[in-house]
């Protein structure tokens, strides 16, 4: 089932597919072990004088072999969640805890029978107990691993799975342990001294028998791990062990029972040694993993800055040109290649222009290099945003490809930058190989595709100011215009005017005494509506002038200046004005004591006919900038009309209820704007009104 585990998981033995070295090592190992056991054979009963520390070194070994490979199989089961290996890993628990209990048992080493309430069978059943309980174990793994269940996806706590198995075996192991002392009287006798009995034979055989049935259903699985190719050479090193020290030979401490045990040891260390081998590599691997991803990130970190860059940039209003010069030697560091260049094109002319060039030395930028569009390739292909992949050595020989192979490029890649579905230029870069890597290809796509939008923003900008520009002066000439006509027009205006007033005082005073009452009404009219002709000029020619006084900047105490203002507006008249301390702001105190002068006269008009006429005048601060306010509780308005009180003779009373031109907020709301600032106003019938006005902080 190795072909369906992804990459990740091919790293653990019980899944890495065995390559024919390694089946070529692990069946010389089978050879060698086989010639010596054939060798050994004829040997097999030759009695060899009793060491009694070989059994404690070999046992004590053998149990920490197994052990530690209990442990390393259980760990990988945490990975992999497989049953096999779980299976696996609980059969090497189980030698390692029999190997304990076996020697315990065995005689003359720490008692003469041995301890745990051995006997004199106890040791040899305790040996055939653990020699068929591992290949039972074997064939488990090599059955679950048949079930198609190696999977990575979690099925339950693995640490659950673990303890059961681990509590398994410990208990497989008392249980037989304790079979094999307090109820060995219900077993055949196999043992007499050191010696075999004739029931021992059919005995271990049928032991013999499950290890070479383990090893044929572990080579009947055609499609061999790592891990099953080291388990077969460790089922043969077991049969060579139970052959030796359990068939072949004659009792305890001849040739075979000190051979056998030596295959055994032999055998517990091929699967750890294997296993330890592949810790080892597995470190050595996520090591050089860990330096690849650290590599990765600080690609990735320079990626994101470049690309960030270039957005800053265009935020900044930077011409696209000084962002392709800023990016491009970091952009070549990046791509780690010799040359790297943003290419802008010029498809009427079929040519091409550097914008800004790297190489390892020294960076170019500005226009001036021009050279053929066919050194981009298809431009056909460009326009459909496919890169080009140009030999050097192809190209017409020309001083381009010569500065091209001097530097070191033999191949380059075109990458176009298009915006807006036109095709603008190229991000060109290569090296001495045709080989590009993806991620190369992936930087250079991305960063192409922001010095597009760039440049594109860029020219759009470029066209936006010039219209702007266009437009602006339009206007002021318009502007400069209409004010040169308002200015002739009031001009103009006063002599006729004048002359009217005059005959109209004429006729009152010299022919007073002919004209009866209406006649006298209608002269009162006439210099009634001229007087109001006159304020209306008089205040249309300051409007006017609004426009072409130059301002002169200079600290003015808001403060003082409200108050003076009040005052001298207030005259003797009975009204409560409140002037609370205002910040003091840097602007032209001519233009800005007009302001204060209109919007309190405001207040104090629309407020005279209230018995309890109040005007308040305070400040606050906001965000960049300070908010000036003048409040009444006069007549107040209709906020549904209140854009129109800031337009030139806009009026929302009558002349006969509160007289007035309607261009002092007009005037209020050029002062105030040549200043940076905004007007606005707020207000309800018969609850009065808050005219507000802002002025920048540096103001």
């Amino acid at each position: 089932m190795a072909h369906e585990l992804t990459d990740g998981r091919r790293v653990f033995l019980s899944t890495l597919p065995a390559e024919v070295g390694e089946r070529r090592l692990a069946f010389a190992v089978v050879l060698v072990s086989a010639a010596i056991f054939l060798t050994a054979v004829p040997f097999a009963k030759v009695p060899l004088a009793p060491v009694s520390a070989f059994i404690p070194i070999y046992q004590s070994t053998l149990a920490i072999n197994d052990l530690i490979t209990a442990v390393l199989l259980f760990g990988q089961f945490r990975f992999l969640r497989s049953r096999a290996l779980l299976a696996l890993a609980s059969g090497y628990l189980f030698t390692a805890v029999m190997a304990v209990s076996h020697m315990l048992t065995f005689p003359g080493l720490f008692a003469p029978t041995g301890l745990l309430g051995a006997g004199p069978q106890s040791t040899a059943w305790l040996y055939m107990f653990w020699h068929a309980g591992f290949p039972l174990c074997v064939i488990a793994y090599v059955l679950f691993k048949g079930e198609g269940r190696e999977t990575s996806q979690p099925r339950g706590r693995a640490s659950v799975a673990v303890l059961s198995s681990v509590g398994a075996a410990l208990v497989a192991v008392c249980g037989l342990t304790l079979l094999a002392t307090t109820g060995q009287g219900s077993l055949p006798a196999i043992m007499q001294g050191n010696h075999y009995t004739p029931a021992m034979i059919l005995i271990v055989s049928s032991v013999w028998g499950l290890s070479l049935l383990a090893l044929v259903i572990l080579w009947w699985r055609r499609q061999h791990s790592v891990l099953d190719l080291w388990l077969m050479v460790v089922m043969c090193a077991w049969l060579f062990d139970v052959g030796l020290s359990g068939v072949f030979n004659g009792g305890r401490f001849d040739l075979g029972f000190y051979a056998g045990r030596i295959y055994g040891l032999l055998a517990a260390s091929f699967v750890l040694a294997v296993l330890l081998l592949e810790n080892g590599a597995l470190h050595a691997r996520l090591a050089l993993e860990h330096e690849r991803d650290q590599r990765s990130l600080v690609r990735h970190a320079e990626r994101l800055r470049i690309l960030g860059a270039i957005d800053q940039a265009v935020i900044a209003e930077q011409s696209a040109d000084s962002i392709a010069a800023a990016v491009i030697q970091p952009l070549r560091e990046l791509l780690d290649v010799p040359r790297a260049i943003v290419n802008k094109f010029d498809l009427a002319a079929a040519s091409v222009e550097w914008v800004a060039a790297a190489g390892r030395r020294r960076t170019y930028v500005g226009p001036g290099v021009r050279y053929s569009l066919a050194l981009m390739g298809d431009v056909h292909a460009l326009r459909k945003g496919e890169p080009q992949l140009i030999d050097v050595h192809a190209l017409p020989p020309g001083p381009e490809v010569d500065a091209l192979l001097a530097s070191g490029v033999r191949w380059y890649m075109a990458v176009p930058m298009i915006a807006g579905g036109q095709l603008i230029g190229a991000l060109s870069f290569g090296g001495d190989t045709r080989e590009f890597r993806p991620e190369q290809i992936n930087i250079a796509r991305e960063v192409a595709a922001q010095l597009a939008i760039a440049t594109a923003q860029t020219r759009l900008l470029e066209r936006v100011k010039a219209q702007a520009a266009e437009l602006e002066a339009k206007v002021r000439e318009r502007t400069a215009e209409l004010e040169s006509f308002s200015y002739s027009v009031s001009h103009d205006l006063r002599a006729p005017l004048r002359a009217i007033d005059g005959y109209a005082r004429m006729l009152e005073e010299d022919y007073a005494g002919r004209l009866d009452d209406e006649a006298r009404r209608l002269l009162d009219v006439v210099r009634g509506s001229a007087k109001r002709m006159g304020q209306l000029i008089d205040d249309l020619l300051a409007f006017s002038r609004l426009g072409r006084q130059p301002t002169l900047p200079q600290r003015v105490e808001m403060t003082q200046m409200a108050r003076e203002v009040a005052e001298e507006l207030r005259g003797g008249r009975e009204i409560a004005i409140e002037v609370s301390p205002l910040p003091p702001a840097h602007v032209d105190a001519a233009l800005i004591r007009q302001a204060w002068l209109n919007l309190i006269g405001n207040a104090l008009k629309y407020s005279a006919k209230k018995a309890d006429a109040r005007v308040d005048i305070g400040a606050r601060e906001e965000a960049g900038e300070n908010v000036y306010w003048v409040r009444d509780n006069g007549a107040g308005f209709d906020m549904r009309y209140a854009e129109k009180l800031f337009g030139v003779f806009q009026r929302l009373h009558r002349a006969e209820e509160f007289e007035g031109t309607g261009v002092g907020l007009a005037i209020v709301q050029r002062i105030v704007a040549r200043h940076g600032g905004r007007v606005w106003a707020e207000g309800n019938p018969g609850e009065g009104a808050c005219f507000s006005f802002s002025l920048p902080k540096g103001a």
